[in-house]
């Protein structure tokens, strides 16, 4: 799939760019697409990642890129978002999932416009951001940059649902293992 990467002004089509060899930490949750749940959000990032100004501004675009999916996306009429965090050591990856719309997110640089301003404050924040989808529905992402200045690294974090998925995994393979030979 296509992507549109912007920075600073300048925009580069191609295809949506790797940070990484691989995420070192991956969080995804998907909200109901009401208001109500951005501060849901807020909560679950603050909970997430270790207190620090680089976890304000994580917080600050995962918040910025949601509120466009509730407010111009069918997320918002019904509909639900997902908000993805990979952790690449010194860039954290904010996505988020939407379900569609027309158009794609716009950045309008006039200071007296009601509307626009938001993304302008994610390609502020961020290293890089992109775009990727169509009207079925959208992934728009931002690298932050993580600076450990004495703030620790996000955590993996104990998630049932994970570990139920990893132990019948490991009673499946004990069971079936002479099957697969």
């Amino acid at each position: 799939m296509a992507a549109t990467e912007g920075s600073a002004g300048r925009t580069v089509t191609g295809r949506q760019p790797a940070t990484a060899p691989g995420p070192e930490l991956w969080w995804r949750r998907v909200f109901p697409g009401e208001e109500c749940q951005i501060s849901a959000l807020r909560r679950w990032l603050t909970a997430l990642l270790p207190e620090c100004p680089c976890r304000d501004d994580v917080i600050t675009v995962a918040v910025e890129l949601a509120t466009n999916a509730l407010k111009f996306t069918a997320s918002g009429k019904g509909g639900s978002f997902a908000v993805e965090i990979t952790w690449y050591g010194t860039i954290v990856r904010v996505g988020v999932v939407d379900d569609g719309a027309p158009d794609g997110p716009h950045v309008i640089e006039d200071p007296l416009s009601e509307h626009g301003r938001g993304m302008v404050i994610v390609q502020a924040l961020s290293s890089r951001v992109g775009v990727c989808g169509d009207h079925r529905g959208r992934l728009v992402w931002a690298d932050i940059a993580w600076i450990a200045d004495g703030a620790m690294a996000p955590q993996p974090v104990a998630d049932s649902y994970v570990s139920a998925i990893r132990d019948s995994e490991a009673v499946l393979t004990g069971r079936f293992s002479g099957v697969l030979s």
